[in-house]
């Protein structure tokens, strides 16, 4: 297929967020783009329910530009409950998380080395990228440790609510393509990230709630 083929009528991934971003979103720029990994994304077939066998990730992440919150409507922008640390490897605040039976997960900002530790709930999550906390790059991650089938499909009804806020946001602002750096607005790599996020935590939702889909 041609780079400047548009998407539209072709074969989405039947997710909630495919017409906003894997298709809408698809027809106006991600064609143009010639990013293999969108297109591949963005047509690869639905996760299949795994193996009843098939473990959960201990650690799930939220992607890139993501800050952790405890719920919908929090603002607080460190927990009530939690411990901060500096000067970190995202290695070692996960493997401090793991080793601590109340973290509750993490949330990791790589230009400081901030490791942030929740010992409390994170109930909602919040993208740092278009919708800015604090000053600087918005590198965050939030991270959960275990969640619930019930708080991992909240987690995934915020992420396909984001995705279809960058499908318009693309729409409106990115007409003439993508950018390679990694922090602006048009980032091809935010994009692409947000998409394989979108997807694994629809395979995370399957394999927690055992169930044939993660609708």
């Amino acid at each position: 297929m041609d780079n400047s083929e548009p998407f539209v009528g072709r074969k989405c991934w039947p997710i909630a967020v495919a017409t906003a971003l894997a298709c809408a979103a698809l027809r106006f720029g991600f064609g143009s783009w010639g990013s293999e990994t969108v297109r591949r994304l963005a047509e690869a077939p639905a996760p299949a329910a795994p193996a009843r066998a098939a473990a959960a990730t201990a650690f799930v992440s939220l992607g890139r530009g993501t800050v952790c919150r405890a719920g919908a409507k929090d603002t607080d922008i460190v927990p009530h409950h939690g411990r901060i640390q500096s000067g970190v490897s995202r290695r070692d605040c996960e493997e401090r998380c793991r080793q601590q039976d109340t973290c509750h997960g993490f949330e990791f900002r790589s230009s400081e080395r901030r490791c942030e530790l929740w010992l409390q709930d994170i109930a909602a999550h919040v993208h740092d990228f278009y919708h800015r906390t604090v000053p600087g790059s918005p590198d965050f991650e939030c991270i959960v440790k275990s969640p619930s089938c019930s708080e991992l499909k909240a987690h995934k009804a915020l992420h396909d609510a984001a995705a279809s806020e960058l499908s318009f946001f693309l729409e409106d602002y990115c007409e003439y393509g993508p950018t390679d750096e990694a922090f602006d607005v048009c980032s091809r790599s935010y994009a692409e990230n947000v998409l394989a996020t979108n997807r694994q935590l629809c395979v995370e939702v399957i394999k927690r709630c055992d169930a044939a889909t993660c609708a």
